[in-house]
């Protein structure tokens, strides 16, 4: 084990989850040696989106350190990128879909055909804003307008209304839509307006 001159011997702490071995010199200096080469283990976890660079560094003396860069007396090399938590492509097209066609819910408290739609959108995942239609007027003229009715509850997917409770008009419209069936989706909560 090699140590600077001038300081006490190391004391040797090993980390089991990590494969560092870290040597202590005293309470200002840290020093990391990697005992696993952590270049290789990187490389096994690929995705395409990338969260940081890790340079690898190796000084004068001959010590290989692991950097975001290295320091002006030490030469890189080799260079990494880490990859950072990926949006699936289930995620990304049914934001896509509630980009183009919003979701929103025209409902009542105490009905149970409302309550039934919006279980039926909180199951498939999607998002949607629900607007309460029983005591706000501009609520019920927003509904009149779109539906032609005050027929509750009703559900606008982008500019096409589905009223009252029909599970499988909801679905065939949600399809319409783009929306990915129960299985494809994994993101997505009901949300208020």
């Amino acid at each position: 084990m090699r140590w600077r001159a001038g300081y006490p011997e190391p004391h040797e702490f090993k980390s089991v989850y990590s494969g560092f071995m870290i040597q202590a010199w005293d309470s200002t200096e840290m020093r990391i040696t990697v005992v696993t080469p952590l270049i290789l283990t990187i490389s096994l976890l690929s995705a395409p989106t990338w969260a940081v660079t890790v340079v690898q560094c190796k000084d004068k003396s001959g010590s290989v350190t692991f950097r975001d860069r290295c320091p002006p007396e030490a030469d890189q090399i080799a260079e990494q990128k880490l990859a950072g938590a990926a949006r699936t492509n289930a995620d990304t097209k049914l934001a896509e879909v509630m980009q183009r066609n919003p979701v929103q819910l025209f409902s009542m408290p105490n009905c149970d055909a409302c309550d039934l739609v919006r279980h039926q959108l909180q199951a498939r995942k999607i998002q949607f804003a629900e607007h309460l239609v029983d005591t706000d007027a501009a609520q019920q003229n927003a509904l009149k307008t779109l539906a032609g009715s005050l027929t509750v509850p009703a559900v606008a997917i982008g500019k096409q209304v589905v009223t009252g409770y029909n599970r499988s008009a909801l679905d065939s419209a949600l399809k319409q839509a783009g929306y990915p069936l129960p299985a494809e989706s994994s993101a997505g909560t009901a949300a208020k307006p």
